[in-house]
């Protein structure tokens, strides 16, 4: 699949001007075909690199500097991708060579070879036709002739500048080809094209870092945009339609497509998508994206058969170049997610690592997804389960609270005077009413849990059902002298809702608020408005006590399900632990919040705010 990574070509003749089509060689000094011709002092490269925000841009404007200040036809920049592949970015000076070469790439063991075979000429290095033969797979030549001179340029010489970052990574190569002259330079031209050579080195190595970090503020953004939509979604389904919108606009491709394995029937796979599969469990493990493209030669991943098939699925559908992203979280691969793009423009390293971050955070995002889908189908269960059975409850304790008073009546027809049996009469009554209340919250809790919209009911005045409420509870606070007031205004508080459950949520607490304060204490209840700007304001109400108080360790838990305190007197009340769950789902269903002030033994503060109607 892998056009020749190197094009080495010469002149017919060495005097001869250069061909029609051949860019990069106006400006040279002397005649060519001269040898010993002077050349034209260097201009400085590195203020090139400023006048172009676009790489490849940038590098055409040096290698044209290059060719022409060292008297070379063609000169050519490639950078190693993070895939070990050599790519040739910019070909300047031969419209042949730029056509054949331009994104095509050379594993890395030949380069190496390359480098490792070649004369070491300063900072430039030579490998002579004779050693470059046995390379010659590798090498594309053209069919022009070598000039009678024992200094001849041969066609398959090779002449280039290792470009080296500060750490000593080879980073790329600096080639030059087709001597306008059509002779391997001697002493002195070489001192000057290695003077030509380094400054060019230092304006590529610049000019890549530049682009590579412009591309990874450029990713970032698109990957921030991908990871905020997608993981503002925890519906799985919405996440995935998150991904791909999100994906196709932050990354400019045509195609996205999220597949996830516990959606597949593997047997079911085509080959193609059996492979796609595979081979992401084999990039998570490996901790890298895969690029599929006519460009790069087949990845360790891949065999040779089985990269081409991929080329031919592409094709077949269109597209040009794939990068397979795998999705996981810790040790496991989730799946995959597939970007296609229809044109030559191949992936850059910062892509790949851009999108294997990003398929870090997306399967997170799944398994969160997964999690609150599972949370929401055992709570949709739980709640259908205790409204069953709430209701498949209420009949057995009517029947036997029902008999029982049958029972006492008959006891009493029949002169029957047994203290033992009232005493037991009496104890089942009192345990049958007290499943009863347990029941009524179980359907209350249940009732709290549905999906009503308060918007569509009517209003309902608060201090109406505060004034309800507080006379109600008032039979159980005048007994013990509990003073229980109630400071509401003289005109309605309205709020939208369902006037049954705000009217629980008052009693319930007003009652606890009776239930755990001390004989001869006050019982304060308050309702008032919070204006906010911009909105209708909010309808407050404040129950507050001088009780036994509730723990900070309490409160964490206070408005769970059957939580109930371990605190002595708390326990010796009766209760179902139902209660503030069932309040804190009214309130949350009514779009309004509670809060609770307190510490032991100095009394409690419940607020409860909701948004006031618009009537």
């Amino acid at each position: 699949m892998t056009e020749p990574a190197v094009h080495l070509t010469v002149p017919t003749d060495a005097t001869a001007p250069p061909r029609a089509g051949a860019a990069g060689t106006p400006g040279s000094a002397g005649t060519p075909g001269s040898p010993g011709t002077p050349l034209t002092p260097a201009p400085d490269l590195v203020p090139d690199l400023f006048r172009h925000s676009d790489l490849r841009a940038t590098l055409r404007s040096i290698t044209d500097g290059v060719a022409s200040a060292a008297g070379f036809r063609l000169a050519a920049v490639s950078v190693f991708r993070n895939s070990d592949e050599l790519e040739f970015l910019v070909v300047s000076g031969d419209e042949d060579a730029q056509a054949e070469l331009d994104g095509d790439v050379t594993p890395r063991e030949i380069v190496d070879q390359w480098i490792q075979e070649s004369e070491h000429w300063g900072r430039l290095r030579f490998l002579p036709h004779e050693r470059t033969l046995r390379l010659a797979e590798h090498v594309w030549v053209g069919e022009d002739s070598v000039v009678d001179h024992p200094e001849a340029w041969q066609p398959y010489d090779m002449l280039f500048a290792p470009l080296h970052d500060r750490d000593g990574q080879l980073q790329g190569i600096l080639w030059v080809d087709l001597p306008l002259d059509g002779l391997r330079p001697g002493p002195d031209k070489r001192r000057r094209i290695e003077t030509y050579a380094r400054q060019a080195s230092e304006a590529v190595l610049v000019a890549i870092e530049r682009s590579r970090l412009s591309e990874q503020v450029r990713l970032a953004a698109a990957a921030r945009r991908v990871v905020r939509d997608a993981t503002a979604q925890l519906d799985l389904d919405h996440l995935l339609e998150a991904t791909v919108r999100a994906a196709r606009e932050g990354f400019g491709v045509d195609d996205v497509r999220v597949l996830l394995d516990e959606n597949e029937d593997v047997d079911a796979l085509d080959g193609l998508s059996a492979l796609a599969r595979s081979l992401a469990h084999g990039c998570w493990a490996r901790q890298r994206a895969l690029v599929v493209s006519p460009q790069r030669t087949a990845p360790g991943l891949l065999s040779a058969q089985e990269h081409a098939a991929l080329l031919d699925g592409l094709r077949e559908k269109g597209d040009t170049s794939l990068l397979l992203v795998p999705l996981g979280a810790g040790p496991e691969c989730l799946g995959r997610m597939l970007m296609f793009r229809r044109d030559r423009a191949d992936w850059s390293d910062e892509e790949a690592d851009t999108a294997l971050d990003m398929g870090h955070d997306l399967g997170r995002a799944v398994l969160n997804a997964r999690s609150f889908a599972r949370e929401q189908h055992a709570a949709v269960y739980t709640q259908q389960l205790i409204a069953t059975m709430a209701h498949e409850l209420q009949n057995p304790l009517a029947a036997a609270r029902g008999y029982a008073s049958i029972l006492e009546d008959v006891l009493d027809d029949l002169g029957v005077d047994d203290p033992d049996a009232v005493k037991s009469l009496r104890g089942l009554e009192r345990a049958s009413g007290r499943l009863v209340d347990i029941v009524t919250d179980l359907l209350a809790l249940a009732r709290a849990t549905e999906e009503v919209d308060p918007l569509d009911c009517d209003p309902v005045d608060v201090t109406e059902v505060v004034r309800d409420c507080v006379e109600l509870v008032a039979v159980q606070a005048t007994p013990r002298s509990i003073r229980l007031t109630a400071e509401v205004p003289d005109r309605p508080l309205t709020v939208r809702g369902e006037a049954g459950d705000l009217e629980r949520v008052v009693s319930n607490l007003v009652g606890n608020a009776v239930k755990y304060s001390p004989d001869g204490t006050d019982v304060r209840v308050t309702v008032g408005e919070d204006p906010a700007p911009g909105t209708h304001g909010e309808v407050v109400l404040e129950v507050t006590d001088q009780g036994i108080g509730i723990s900070a360790a309490d409160q964490e838990h206070l408005f769970e399900e059957f939580f109930r305190s371990e605190d002595p007197e708390a326990v010796r009340q009766p209760g179902t632990g139902l209660g503030l769950a069932i309040v804190k789902r009214v309130v949350d269903r009514h779009r309004g919040s509670i809060t609770v002030r307190s510490a032991p033994g100095r009394g409690s503060t419940f607020t409860v705010r909701l948004p006031r109607a618009d009537t």
